[in-house]
């Protein structure tokens, strides 16, 4: 009897495993190349199921940035837009419910270009793995309406807009390094250095946004110039009423607390530290445009004006005899706003009694 009871168990747990779903694959629904020769618009039209996640990349062959790339549920509800991009790797969407999904990709140069692009699927479940995601194209009558001699009512309407829910602040480390600089009188060895600095990308979607709002720097040379920087973060720490915003009291904590508080606020506990060799530096926007410059042992200061793309750190030795050490810091705040879509109904002057004419277009449509 013990022995049926032990088989009958082992039976049970066999058969409990032999039923534990598998991970969907991913289904590939297009891997092309899109030809660009001059400032143009291409759109491409996929239909997808209720609970796929369309996963979407692409690149950009000259490494040059197109303008817009967007991804629309037909025929208007747009869920993911970046401007000013060469590549994204795998977004990932999730597909609420079976529809139509329009990928659009507008360049704004004349260059010629070769965009290759690739979308898969996800199926939620093994019933809509052979889901067919090519549409058809057909035709739809829309009324045109005019107003001419038209007579109105008040009558409430149906609206839609987008309310924000919340902001929140997000820090970004940029660089933090020390660069050996040779002194003149040395044979070997660069009297300068550059450090080359990619500030992140903004970014727009239908219900969250990211975009930088300021950076700031760090740069200094010695023992005394480090000790500086050490004391600024201390202080930065104990100087909470200084900041405005209770929720930011977090980020000065920590290596970055002196230069979060002057990137989020404007307000600097950095001190000149007492004597150490003088470092030149100079910051450089990506078209050569002097951003700042200076020349001491430490330095610092906040930007929020040029805010995209990227810049240089250039940084040189005058002294003849000792080579230095030169250490630069940057950092970049960014606002992370989150947003939810709101109906509400509006008063509204209505026409009853109009004009009209029908006008036929072609819209893509899930093939079943």
């Amino acid at each position: 009897m013990r022995n049926l009871i032990f088989l009958l168990f082992l039976l049970s747990g066999f058969s409990g495993m032999a039923q534990k779903p598998t991970p969907a694959k991913p289904v590939e629904v297009c891997d092309l190349s899109l030809q660009f020769s001059n400032k143009e618009e291409q759109e491409l039209y996929y239909g997808f199921a209720a609970g796929d996640r369309i996963v979407f990349s692409f690149n950009e062959s000259v490494g040059a940035v197109l303008a817009e790339v967007e991804i629309t549920e037909f025929p208007s509800n747009v869920k993911f837009r970046e401007l000013n991009t060469a590549a994204i790797k795998e977004k990932t969407i999730e597909v609420t419910k079976a529809a139509v999904y329009r990928f659009r990709f507008r360049s704004d140069t004349k260059k010629d270009r070769t965009l290759k692009v690739r979308i898969q699927r996800v199926p939620a479940s093994d019933k809509t793995k052979a889901f067919v995601t090519a549409v058809k194209w057909v035709e739809r009558f829309d009324t045109i309406y005019q107003n001419d001699n038209t007579r109105f009512e008040k009558q409430m309407v149906k609206q839609t807009r987008r309310v924000l829910v919340r902001t929140d602040t997000a820090i970004s480390s940029l660089a933090d390094k020390t660069e050996r600089i040779a002194a003149k009188a040395s044979w070997s060895g660069s009297t300068s250095t550059k450090v080359p600095i990619t500030l992140p990308s903004n970014k727009y979607e239908s219900d969250r946004s990211y975009e930088v709002i300021a950076w700031a720097f760090w740069v200094g040379t010695g023992e005394q110039a480090e000790k500086q920087y050490s004391e600024a973060n201390r202080l930065a720490g104990l100087g909470k009423s200084a900041v405005s915003t209770v929720g930011k009291l977090g980020y000065l904590a920590g290596p970055y607390g002196a230069l979060a508080s002057l990137a989020l606020d404007g307000v600097s506990f950095f001190t000149a530290p007492r004597g150490g060799n003088n470092i030149k530096y100079r910051v450089l926007s990506k078209d050569n445009k002097v951003l700042d410059s200076g020349d001491g042992p430490s330095a610092y200061a906040r930007h929020n004006t040029y805010t995209q793309g990227t810049m240089t750190f250039e940084m040189g030795n005058d002294n003849y005899i000792d080579a230095i050490d030169a250490r630069v810091r940057v950092i970049a705040v960014a606002l992370v706003k989150t947003y939810r879509q709101e109906e509400y109904t509006e008063e509204k002057d209505v026409p009853v009694a109009r004009k009209f004419e029908v006008k036929v277009s072609k819209v893509p449509v899930l093939s079943k």
